[in-house]
């Protein structure tokens, strides 16, 4: 399986996401069985989506969940909430900074409301203690120094991914599903795709625009 996931994350409003889902349903994207393409919007748009997406080949994920499981927790969102909307969700991204006991309570909630945790990780270590959840999760390697930002792409050398890859393998069981994240785009997805042991991009900026994560998903799905 392929797994080609959007974060969107702050960066469209109401309009902006009306035209991006208008404009993506101009693209054809059923040429490739083997591929879960997820699309993670702001929590305000989520209903948007799910219903905008109802029949497509996408599947929706959120950004982010509480660490509580349900009550007076103003301004949280819970995964017996999300489960109405959604398949994945990511936890554990860089720019959120949480430590892994925090991530690895909303891992549980996820699963326990049959989501599926897309667990974000930097370090081997992180990785490491996160592999107990192997069998009910996916793994997003992610360095914060190769996060785009404002539109500008840092992208990490394919060598470095390469050997990184590796590395992670080698830490983890062999069905484990290790997905890359950093300054995804149609320049270097190519060479992504090519990589042995890697099932997957997360893809920020890039996804924001409905032609170029097009782009991404028919480069990276006919390699």
């Amino acid at each position: 399986m392929k797994y080609i996931i959007a974060n969107w994350k702050m960066s469209m409003n109401f309009l902006e996401v009306t035209h991006w889902l208008e404009k993506f349903k101009d693209f054809d994207i059923s040429t490739e069985d083997d591929k879960e393409i997820v699309i993670a919007p702001s929590y305000p748009y989520l209903e948007q989506v799910f219903t905008s997406i109802k029949g497509t080949e996408l599947t929706l994920g959120a950004q982010d969940v509480s660490t509580n499981t349900k009550g007076a927790h103003t301004g949280d969102v819970g995964a017996f909430q999300l489960k109405d909307f959604c398949k994945y969700c990511i936890v554990g991204h860089s720019e959120r900074k949480e430590s892994t006991d925090v991530v690895s309570q909303k891992i549980d909630l996820c699963v326990q409301n049959n989501i599926t945790p897309i667990v974000c990780f930097v370090t081997p270590e992180q990785l490491k203690t996160y592999a107990v959840f192997n069998e009910v999760a996916l793994f997003t390697w992610e360095d914060p120094n190769n996060i785009s930002h404002g539109g500008v792409y840092n992208p990490k050398n394919i060598e470095e991914i390469e050997t990184g890859i590796s590395q992670l393998r080698s830490l983890v069981k062999k069905d484990t599903v290790i997905i890359y994240g950093g300054s995804v785009n149609r320049d270097n997805i190519g060479e992504l795709a090519r990589l042995q042991g890697l099932n997957g991009v997360l893809i920020g900026n890039a996804s924001t625009d409905p032609k170029h994560f097009f782009d991404i998903i028919v480069e990276y799905c006919k390699q």
